[in-house]
């Protein structure tokens, strides 16, 4: 039996050889884009509001408040010619996202409806946060496409997960809205016990060509040709310079670029990590932070110190967090605080900027 179940995994592997997948990201649907011009908000849809301060529950620090913050473009960024289509690539170290010409409020049904044609479905929307997230799907890339695949697939894993978060932005131009797309991913691990073999999922880092790809198939869903769209939203090149300091008996994380540059990234990497940002004031340099049940998912499941923090002798996690961005001489730095402006507990805080500059990087 065993002879046989190896001999199907190599022909499995033969047959996947021979079709080669179309994206590093594939879900299962067969993906046909047309141009979404007649997608408006129908009838029986609110208008989606899309305020850039909402009222929230009191969990500032004292004398903290909240503002509307300014969507000014930051200095630095690199923006790709303007497309015929409306759009704009805009580009900041290894993060991108896009600028659309279309409002808020038109574009929130257009993405739910190709995150469906992906071949995912929407667990979470916030209009007033602007925030849409999907399910975890299995990433079946690298799964076999021949005629043993329906049956291949039955009995093994792909042993990976996907999931993506878009966050839509009005800007300062009226009727240009900026569209920010994240991904977050799990990888089954194994080990063989006596009698069986234990599976567990473990998070891995945010791809930035998997969100490339997002862009892309965005782009030709807005009804941009192929070789336009793959060459606009290729993805970034990685560089270092974010380092981990300790300043004023706090771990903090350095970046040495200026406040309006770094504001926004923090954003990015903070969807990236799968955090739940519930307001932010530009002003005073400030990010509110909610811990999701997501996010306390992904830890329990990790074989990490940092799933200690759930253990019953050890410190819990706080549902609510602020995440402070200053700038200093030229510098700006990354620190996390309690709602009450304490000291957060150091070995979440340690993880938590690990994980930022992972992604600021």
């Amino acid at each position: 039996m065993l002879r046989i179940f190896v001999v199907l995994l190599l022909l499995g592997g033969l047959a996947a050889c021979s079709s080669a997948p179309q994206w590093k990201g594939n879900y299962g649907a067969e993906e046909r884009f047309t141009t979404p011009e007649s997608l408006e908000v129908p009838p029986d849809l609110d208008q989606p509001v899309m305020s850039d301060s909402t009222a929230l529950p009191t969990i500032a620090a004292q004398n903290s408040t909240y503002s509307a913050y300014s969507n000014t473009a930051a200095v630095g960024d690199t923006v790709a010619p303007e497309v015929p289509e409306g759009i704009k690539v805009v580009r900041d170290g290894n993060m991108m996202w896009l600028q659309i010409n279309q409002s808020t409020e038109k574009l929130w049904p257009q993405l739910r409806v190709f995150f469906n044609r992906v071949g995912f479905k929407i667990t979470r929307e916030d209009k007033q946060l602007g925030v849409m997230e999907t399910n975890w799907l299995e990433n079946k890339a690298n799964a076999p496409t021949g005629w043993l695949s329906k049956l291949l697939n039955r009995m093994m894993s792909t042993g990976l997960r996907d999931k993506y978060r878009a966050r839509l932005e009005k800007t300062g131009k009226p009727g240009v809205s900026r569209l920010i797309i994240t991904h977050q991913g799990m990888r089954e691990e194994a080990a063989e016990d006596i009698n069986s073999i234990k599976t567990w999922w473990v998070r891995r880092p945010s791809d930035p060509e998997l969100e490339a790809e997002m862009y892309q198939r965005f782009l030709l869903f807005r009804g941009m040709k192929r070789s336009d769209a793959l060459k606009l939203a290729g993805a970034s090149k990685k560089t270092e310079h974010a380092r981990m300091v300790k300043r004023e008996d706090m771990q903090m994380l350095e970046v040495p670029e200026g406040f309006a540059r770094t504001w926004r990234r923090v954003g990015i990497a903070l969807d990236r990590i799968g955090l739940l940002i519930e307001d932010r004031d530009r002003s005073n340099g400030v990010y509110y932070l909610k811990i999701t049940d997501d996010f306390r998912e992904k830890i329990k499941e990790e074989k990490s110190w940092l799933a200690s923090l759930f253990s019953s002798n050890s410190v819990k996690l706080k549902p609510r967090y602020l995440l402070s961005v200053n700038e200093e001489k030229g510098k700006t730095y990354i620190s996390v605080l309690e709602t009450t402006g304490a000291k957060a507990n150091e070995r979440f805080v340690e993880q938590l900027l690990k994980d930022m500059k992972l992604y600021l990087d």
